[in-house]
């Protein structure tokens, strides 16, 4: 199917065409309510939720005296991913030099909405993500599990990977059964869970044990020195991340493989 002929190219596009009409009431029309517009490659931040993501555009184009973006490509890839290539031209008030900046934004669609806007410098890092982005969901969420967890050993908390709501609990043991909510609450179980050991703690997914359309179950471990002792120290869980739209909506941590298995009705 050509691109010109997918119903998904022709949304993009007319997203495209509102913009440079600064026609801000017709741009939010199209993302779902809980929708993120990822900058944070450009420095320019992560903005979850229709009143964030109209500020931030009211902020950047009250900057401007002039805007346009023409479109290179567009692509649909399937799974509601659009890949685009544009070129955006702006000048801003009270300067002489204007702004052309080329870049590579991968749109996520969900039931005609836009969910996820992640706007990459890179056109080649833009066109792999959305390579990946347009995998089978239960790929694709072994990917978005992965992105988390590496985000987790930063000690990031990436807001657009995290759906609102999003929280992680262990249930190990007793002493444990605690929850923390949202992205600070990731960043402080991260902290948590590394401040037991010396910096350079290797946080790791051993094994990928089931994927679907919903969850990623993994074992996980994270080794390195103890932070008090000095000595090799090594924990291991296994974990079960469900998914929804792109997005963790929540992180369960468990002493045993079949206790994981359990909770997504699985059993060996």
């Amino acid at each position: 199917m050509s691109a010109s002929a997918t119903p998904l190219v022709e949304r993009t596009r007319r997203l495209y065409t509102a913009l440079n009409l600064r026609d801000f009431d017709g741009v939010m029309a199209m993302f779902a309510p809980t929708a993120v517009w990822d900058v944070s490659r450009w420095g320019l931040g992560t903005h979850t939720g229709l009143r964030a993501i109209r500020q931030f555009l009211e902020d950047w184009f009250g900057k401007l005296e002039h805007y346009e973006v023409h479109i290179e490509e567009l692509e649909d890839l399937g799974n509601g991913v659009v890949f685009a290539i544009v070129t955006q031209f702006a000048q801003q008030t009270r300067r002489r030099a204007a702004l052309r900046v080329r870049s590579a934004p991968v749109f996520m669609w969900v039931e005609d909405l836009i969910a996820l806007i992640t706007l990459y410098p890179s056109i080649e890092e833009g066109r792999m993500a959305a390579a990946r982005a347009a995998r089978p969901s239960s790929q694709r969420n072994i990917d978005l599990h992965r992105d988390l967890l590496e985000a987790v050993a930063a000690r990031r908390a990436p807001e657009a990977l995290l759906a609102p709501g999003f929280f992680i609990e262990s249930r190990m043991t007793p002493a444990t059964d605690y929850k923390y909510h949202g992205p600070s609450g990731l960043r402080e179980w991260a902290s948590d869970l590394l401040d037991a050991f010396v910096y350079g703690a290797r946080l790791a997914i051993d094994e990928v044990i089931a994927a679907s359309d919903d969850f990623v179950v993994a074992s996980l471990s994270v080794a390195g020195r103890g932070a008090h002792a000095r000595e090799p120290l090594e924990l291991r869980w296994v974990g079960v991340t469900w998914f929804a739209d792109g997005r963790a909506t929540r992180t369960l941590g468990y002493a045993s493989r079949p206790e994981a298995l359990k909770a997504v009705g699985l059993a060996e």
